[in-house]
């Protein structure tokens, strides 16, 4: 049985590392910093991460998943790092990456294997250009882009790519008649969709779109109001049921005295 060798971000073979700030018995990592524009990705990005974290991780201990934290890749130089909008990796010690407070490499001894990058004015050169090359250097398996715009800052609405001998590979986007840009994600198993500015994530089975928790809760209120709608015309048409019979009834009796009056005059009803 060979054991497989620790990983070496590219360029650091042979340097070791004397820098207090790494290592195993080195204190919790610096926070990072808020990226810009963080308020316009928000919403794609706490999607994306809320629906995979709940599907993906669970109460799994071995997989990581997390937004803007800090992925270093070089032991050698501390400035050298990477916030990716959400990334996860499997078979890692995901509490020991959360007790240091940032994803280091070489002590997880793997790159991240997915990484999603949302459009904003000020990094979408640096995603399709500097991280996308970095990310394919590390090892990053696949990497995805979305840009709300459809295309205006990254070129294109939603990107996707595979590493396939070092170089990133593009992974075939379709679209549907409805607009909705869709391509398969293996290391998922789902579809990532862009549709009216949004991202969405499908189930490329049941063609279900996945909904966040917000989205659930939204949707239980309005099937709450469907309910409520349908009750109430039940009643409406229940009320107006029993209004009927009733006026039927009064009528009917209003008939059966009529006849008895006749019959007291000496006449016959007919």
């Amino acid at each position: 049985m060979t054991t497989k060798p620790a990983y070496a971000p590219p360029g650091s073979a042979g340097i070791p590392n004397l820098d207090p700030f790494f290592g195993p018995d080195a204190p919790p990592l610096p926070d990072a910093e808020p990226p810009d524009d963080l308020m316009l990705q928000n919403p794609d990005i706490h999607y994306a991460l809320q629906i995979l974290y709940d599907l993906v991780v669970g109460d799994r201990t071995d997989v990581f998943i997390d937004t803007n934290s800090i992925v270093y890749y070089d032991p050698t130089d501390r400035n050298r790092r990477v916030q990716p909008d959400v990334y996860f990796a499997f078979d890692v010690d995901a509490d020991a990456i959360r007790h240091r407070n940032g994803y280091v490499i070489w002590e997880v001894g793997k790159p991240p294997d997915f990484v999603l990058e949302v459009a904003s004015e000020s990094t979408a050169d640096n995603d399709t250009g500097y991280k996308r090359d970095l990310y394919a250097r590390l090892g990053v398996q696949e990497y995805w882009r979305f840009d709300r715009t459809g295309g205006e800052l990254y070129g294109a609405g939603l990107a996707g790519e595979y590493l396939e001998g070092g170089a990133y590979r593009p992974v075939p986007i379709r679209t549907d008649a409805d607009g909705a840009e869709w391509g398969y994600s293996p290391m998922l198993r789902l579809n990532l969709r862009g549709r009216d500015g949004r991202l969405e994530l499908q189930d490329p089975v049941t063609g279900e779109v996945l909904t966040d928790r917000r989205g659930q809760r939204l949707a239980r209120i309005a099937a709450e109001d469907e309910r409520d709608a349908a009750m109430e015309e039940r009643d409406a048409v229940a009320q107006e049921r029993d209004a009927a019979l009733a006026a039927n009834a009064e009528y009917q009796e209003q008939v059966r005295r009529l006849q008895e009056r006749l019959w007291e005059l000496g006449q016959s009803p007919e």
